[in-house]
């Protein structure tokens, strides 16, 4: 059976000076749970090779020495973010929601992801907390580094936009999405009916960089 690291305290005590965002990560192969209902960007309307970014491009393929293609949950095209020669970043704002997914491949600890809020704030993730409860070691195959991530925020503030960067080859992902459940209550039963390893992330009004609770 399955720990669940869950922060639920954090979710349903939140105030608006000191909100809190749900870090979830379902390693391996899963289906697109009902509650993601609007597709950002899945990268198939690229080319390969495309920039989509400073460094950052389009594969549908594995590239030794470049990117790889996220062990699960991605089909056709992929987006990877590089670090060599120079670091490399891409950007995707997209509608304001509460729940924001994507895939994710060899997570690394070099990789980093800045969430976007509808008040202006940030929250900076960097390596393993992008997806609490996964390995950053960068391992192309198993699921304790691929899988889909998840970041749930408890309503008073909105996501709406994501920039993920790497100072090293490379941050892959992949079928960037987005939804809403009505409260954080309706989304804790979420986790516990999907199994999702996660942990509750409080934002701190001046403070950009994640801190878990």
């Amino acid at each position: 059976m399955r720990k669940y690291l869950l922060g639920l305290a954090a979710l349903t005590a939140a105030s608006s000076a000191n909100a809190a965002v749900f870090v979830g990560y379902m390693p391996g192969a899963s289906a697109s749970p009902a509650f993601l209902t609007t597709m950002v960007e899945n990268f198939e309307s690229y080319a390969v090779g495309a920039s989509i970014g400073t460094n950052a491009k389009v594969y549908n393929t594995t590239v030794p020495n470049d990117a790889a293609t996220p062990g699960f949950n991605s089909t056709g095209n992929y987006g990877a973010v590089l670090g060599l020669p120079t670091a490399g970043s891409y950007t995707k704002a997209f509608t304001a929601a509460n729940i924001f997914s994507f895939v994710i491949g060899s997570l690394d600890n070099y990789n980093r992801l800045t969430l976007s809020f509808t008040d202006g704030s940030t929250e900076v993730l960097n390596g393993a907390q992008i997806a609490f409860g996964a390995t950053a070691d960068g391992n192309q195959s198993l699921p304790s580094s691929n899988g889909r991530v998840y970041y749930v925020s408890d309503g008073v503030k909105l996501i709406n936009g994501a920039k993920f960067e790497s100072t090293n080859n490379s941050f892959e992902f992949d079928n960037l999405m987005t939804g809403n459940v009505p409260e954080p209550s309706t989304w804790a039963m979420m986790v516990l009916g999907f199994g999702i390893v996660g942990r509750a992330m409080r934002r701190r009004r001046q403070n950009a960089i994640a801190s878990f609770a």
